[in-house]
């Protein structure tokens, strides 16, 4: 059976408008551009949650994530050839290319020019710096690890040892803009199956869904918001089908196409009718080398990159476009270790005060932690590793090999006092936070930090050299304590606190201001949940 898109929610009818004085107050009615009335980003999802005057029969596992723990059928139906093959036809290449050589090229990569197996392949040493360094946004990366060797792999085989299966798919709602610029991302999470600690792989595919109708702002993302609540009541065999129509279809009765599309995956768009920019894949790699003394001590051999999906000039194929990993500024920009020569450093520095604010929120939420400023995308580094090199406070006020960044940390301290937050945070609170927001940070660099006011970032309740650490979903389907017990709860809020505030079904209160035009600029927009990545 498929999904029939109604006008309202099927089960909106619970959920009533609370009295005036509450915060939902005014359900149902978007009074500018871009707005939610009544829903406040900032608000903790518990406190949402309490607006209700009746919860929503929202359940996690199957409205907000699901699992080949908690849904095998549902991971069935998103194997990875069909997956390429799905991303291929939506191309339109003008010559024919499979789902193999499309992986095996992505994965070449690593291996740099010298050892490529495919010489019309991105390789990791094509862009370098005066110095001959292997970089992305003129940042050092890694060229050359293990990874490399995925590039004559079979991902597709379940009889091989680099076998990808699906193990996840993640509604991202949250992360819909609150001008309705686009509506949320819909993620697909993939592994391969490891030998042992040091030969996993993940990756993500982030698809970043757009609104087809912007000029209605965030209330046009109504009928996807009704979608993924909707499973939450299904079977497991109509959830899978209707999970599959969704990503390789689009969203049956609306005008919503599939979220499975490389223009989803792809570079900015521009324009009146454009987008800021669009979704990406992230990867989450541990095959490093354990027989070198360097990369067998453990988290040296973890890193995290981030890719996009583009075409060749000539349209002859899709490839896997490397790019910086965001929300998270390279390291020694931190620290003195740095080229002073470089403008970056300086304007850094002036630059990542904008950031002190937000960042020290009095929310005791972590899930209102940000890192954004007018110029975030100049600082981005081209990996994320596991390592000092991406702990910021190890950076900022390091122990060891080189001198602490006393300016930056007397800056941070000034802007501490002018927003009165001195007597509760601290410089290093501030770069642990900042840590927070970074992917090596999110995932395990930060857990058990103190980032002051009381709040500690959850850590995994296994030992540091458990096969489980570090991935918020494992390969086995399980669940990370940072997901289970922090963002999944304000992901729920989110979702609820969107459908309360449209409970008459209202889809397009047109706006004064096209939603598409006021995201001109490079501003970050906040989004429905506040986080732009986690």
């Amino acid at each position: 059976m498929r999904l029939r898109h109604a006008s309202t929610f099927p089960f909106a009818a619970a959920v009533m408008c609370v009295a005036a004085s509450a915060s939902l107050a005014a359900c149902g009615d978007a009074s500018a551009p871009g707005d939610v009335a009544g829903v406040d980003a900032e608000e903790p999802a518990a406190a949402r949650r309490q607006a209700l005057s009746a919860p929503l029969d929202i359940d996690p596992l199957r409205s907000l994530i699901l699992t080949k723990a908690t849904d095998p059928l549902a991971m069935a139906r998103f194997q990875l050839e069909d997956v390429f093959n799905q991303l291929i036809a939506g191309a339109e290449l003008s010559s024919q290319q499979s789902a193999v050589q499309l992986y095996r090229s992505w994965w070449d990569f690593f291996n740099g020019s010298a050892t490529a197996h495919d010489p019309d392949a991105i390789h990791c040493d094509d862009q370098t710096n005066s110095a001959g360094i292997t970089t992305i946004n003129g940042y050092r990366i890694a060229c050359g690890r293990r990874e490399g060797r995925l590039a004559v792999s079979d991902p597709f085989d379940p009889n091989s040892a680099d076998f990808v299966e699906p193990i996840a798919v993640v509604n991202r709602f949250d992360l819909a803009p609150r001008d309705g610029s686009h509506c949320g991302e819909y993620r697909i999470v993939y592994a391969k199956k490891s030998a042992g600690i040091a030969d996993r792989n993940l990756f993500i595919l982030e698809a970043q869904l757009p609104n087809p109708h912007p000029e209605c702002g965030i209330d046009a993302c109504l009928p996807v918001a009704e979608f993924w609540a909707s499973l939450s009541s299904m079977d497991a065999n109509e959830r899978a089908e209707e999970l599959e129509t969704f990503f390789m279809e689009g969203l049956e009765g609306t005008d919503f196409d599939a979220v499975l599309h490389p223009d989803n995956f792809a570079d900015a768009v521009h324009g009146p009718a454009g987008r800021r920019g669009t979704g990406q894949i992230r990867t989450n790699q541990f095959m490093g080398d354990p027989n070198s003394p360097h990369q067998a001590k453990q988290g040296q051999i973890w890193q995290l990159r981030e890719f996009k999906l583009a075409k060749t000039p000539g349209g002859e194929r899709l490839y896997f476009k490397p790019v910086t990993v965001k929300d998270n500024p390279y390291g020694p920009l931190f620290s003195t270790n740095v080229d002073p020569s470089d403008f970056r450093y300086s304007w850094f520095m002036d630059d990542f005060l904008e950031s002190v604010d937000e960042l020290t929120t009095l929310s005791t939420d972590i899930n209102d932690i940000k890192l954004t400023n007018s110029r975030a995308d100049l600082y981005n580094a081209g990996e994320s590793t596991v390592d000092r090199s991406n702990d910021y406070l190890d950076q900022l006020l390091p122990a060891v090999n080189y001198l602490p960044n006393l300016e930056l940390r007397d800056r941070i301290q000034a802007e501490l006092v002018r927003l009165g937050r001195d007597s509760i945070f601290t410089p290093a609170d501030v770069a642990n936070r900042a840590t927070t927001q970074s992917c090596a940070g999110c995932h395990q660099l930060s857990g058990g930090d103190s980032l002051g006011n009381g709040v500690t970032w959850p850590e995994e309740d296994v030992p540091v050299g458990d096969f489980g650490r570090f991935v918020h979903v494992r390969e086995d389907g399980n669940l990370s304590r940072a997901l289970t017990e922090f963002f999944l709860p304000h992901r729920e809020g989110v979702l609820e606190a969107f459908l309360a505030a449209h409970v008459n079904g209202n889809t397009c209160s047109t706006p004064t201001t096209p939603a598409a035009l006021a995201v001109a600029g490079d501003e970050p927009v906040p989004t429905l949940g506040g986080a732009t990545t986690h």
